[in-house]
């Protein structure tokens, strides 16, 4: 087994593990109120909430792994999904800190770099929400109406702030996908009437098949000239 193989098994064994303990340590504290006050949605209360809640980001569980993976790697994913807000704050954190250090994702380099930058962002994350907890009650309602209003907006800036970086490095992919998308949400709204749950598939798969198409092209194109 070389090094590499068996760094990412280590990985996964940790992650795995620590995904448990996570996922058992989510269940104290409502198990701790329900024994202490003798409350109880009861079973059919607690799957019919579970199931609103798949209906409405069951399709994240699965397009977000795998849309970012390429960015954060092995140790980012559990990281960023043991610590949550993956897309807003994780993600944008390690493409900050790939760009930041001239690397590309999905290298040696970069995924050190994101890990590292994942990893950092969970302290800044964890120290900001206890300050903010700490004075932000007392600081929102001093704020100008118009500044509460902006916060609506950012995360849409964050993730146009993502893409417009991959745009950059890939512009014809970028557009190529904006254009896929576009479509989709034309004759999904006016013609076949899909669930935003479908939608973000078919984007997410259209995107990952229209640069798909653009690699092999570029590939062919290569291999002729080299001919």
């Amino acid at each position: 087994m070389d090094v590499q193989n068996k760094y990412y098994r280590t990985l996964v064994k940790f992650g795995i593990g620590a995904m448990i303990y996570a996922c058992i340590a989510n269940f104290i504290p409502p198990i701790y109120i329900s024994a202490k006050y003798g409350t109880f949605p009861g079973l059919s209360g607690i799957f019919k909430l579970w199931g609103l809640v798949a209906a409405t980001y069951g399709i994240s569980w699965i397009v977000q792994p795998t849309a970012y993976f390429p960015t954060v790697g092995v140790a980012g994913s559990y990281v960023g999904w043991l610590a949550g807000s993956v897309g807003d704050i994780r993600m944008t954190s390690a493409n900050m800190a790939l760009k930041s250090a001239e690397y590309e994702a999905d290298t040696h380099e970069g995924k050190v770099i994101a890990n590292l930058a994942t990893c950092t962002s969970v302290f800044v994350s964890v120290a900001a929400i206890m300050l903010f907890t700490l004075i932000g009650g007392r600081v929102v309602p001093l704020l100008p109406q118009a500044v509460l209003d902006a916060f609506n907006y950012i995360l849409p800036a964050l993730f146009g702030s993502i893409y417009i970086d991959l745009l950059l490095k890939n512009p014809r992919g970028g557009l190529l996908t904006i254009a896929c998308i576009a479509v989709i949400l034309l004759f999904s709204g006016n013609i076949l009437e899909l669930n935003s749950g479908l939608v973000t598939i078919l984007a997410v798969a259209l995107g990952i098949l229209a640069n798909r198409v653009i690699f092999v092209y570029d590939k062919n194109k290569s291999s002729v000239k080299i001919d």
